[in-house]
């Protein structure tokens, strides 16, 4: 296929995968070969399934009251 051919949305997704090569290329991954604690990985795991369950979560407006935040 040729570019002229390509929809914008393929092109925009051909512009942001050659970005995204070509990032890895030149910077790679600063944590490769690092191992993850197994407790990180649980937090995660155990963050994802609540996310995935659709517990409710603490509003934006409720944090930043919390913390003291202007926003």
């Amino acid at each position: 296929m040729q570019i002229k051919d390509m929809t914008t949305e393929e092109l925009q997704n051909l512009i942001r995968n050659t970005v995204d090569e070509i990032l890895d290329e030149y910077f790679g991954d600063p944590d490769e070969g690092n191992k993850v604690k197994e407790s990180f990985k649980q937090s995660l795991l155990e963050r994802r399934q609540k996310r995935l369950e659709g517990r409710p979560t603490i509003p934006a407006s409720e944090v930043y009251k919390r913390y003291g935040i202007d926003h």
